[in-house]
């Protein structure tokens, strides 16, 4: 039965089907080019690790070679371990199925950032954010060869679109929302370290007074002043490191109790 708005409907239809194409025509480009790809820099070493890990979890945490291993023990090594497990499964050569599998991952990423934009500007909003990242080479081409900062990205997107889902179900969100937020947060780790959110020392804007990062929070405190605090806190042409950090945790706090506040409420 059609709703009091056909025309809207329809117009906002066409928006989805469109970007539901864009979608499965990527799928199938990368289907039939990941082979094309040669060997990234650090493909032989990201791959022995990815073999260690398994070693690591095989042998009951016995075999601690992973934990030394270069200085990627210092990352997370999801994809790799992964992209091992799959090799032996999958009928392709190990750096095929990492190919594959970073594409499969990537796309994911492009549908993720799809349904964000949806989200909060409608459907052709999720369309332009889809087409013009899928457009963008840094991504689509990092995709396939990046097994750190491409899959971080896609596990970024995840919390993102979590956090964006738990604000629009504030105070009651759905266990889907609260599962969206926690697997994209345990991905972001397991892929890379989440520098982002423990990074205290900003970065000095080489043509201002205060940070990039700092600069970034003013402007966003005077739409979410409750959100960050006052502008005293925010330290805003001063550039100290201290305030700038306490700006940070001034976020943290707020984001730390708007997820205890949803869990508890949706566990009452």
């Amino acid at each position: 039965m059609a709703g009091p708005y056909p025309a809207l409907e329809i117009q906002s239809r066409w928006p989805d089907r469109l970007a539901y194409g864009v979608l499965a025509a990527l799928a199938l480009i990368a289907a039939l080019t990941f082979r094309a790809y040669g060997l990234g820099w650090d493909d032989y070493t990201h791959a022995q690790y990815g073999d260690l890990l398994l070693s690591l979890y095989a042998s009951g945490f016995h075999d601690t070679r992973a934990l030394s291993f270069v200085n990627l023990y210092l990352y997370g090594g999801g994809f790799d371990m992964a992209a091992a497990l799959l090799a032996k499964v999958l009928p392709f050569d190990l750096f095929e199925t990492r190919r594959l599998f970073g594409a499969a991952v990537g796309i994911a990423g492009l549908a993720i950032t799809w349904r964000i934009g949806r989200r909060i500007g409608g459907p052709l909003a999720g369309l332009l954010a889809l087409v013009l990242l899928a457009a963008c080479p840094l991504y689509y081409g990092h995709m396939f060869m990046n097994p750190k900062d491409a899959p971080f990205a896609v596990a970024m997107a995840l919390f993102l679109l979590g956090l964006v889902r738990l604000l629009d179900q504030y105070p009651k969100p759905c266990p889907t929302t609260l599962f969206t937020i926690g697997l994209g947060f345990g991905l972001a780790i397991g892929s890379r370290i989440m520098a982002g959110f423990c990074d205290r020392t900003a970065r000095r804007s080489p043509n201002s007074g205060c940070s990039s990062r700092t600069c970034a929070a003013h402007a966003h405190s005077e739409r979410y002043p409750r959100l960050l605090g006052n502008g005293a806190d925010l330290a805003v042409g001063s550039g100290e490191p201290a305030q700038s950090g306490r700006s940070h945790r001034n976020l943290l706090a707020f984001l730390r109790k708007a997820l205890e506040g949803a869990i508890q409420r949706a566990a009452a």
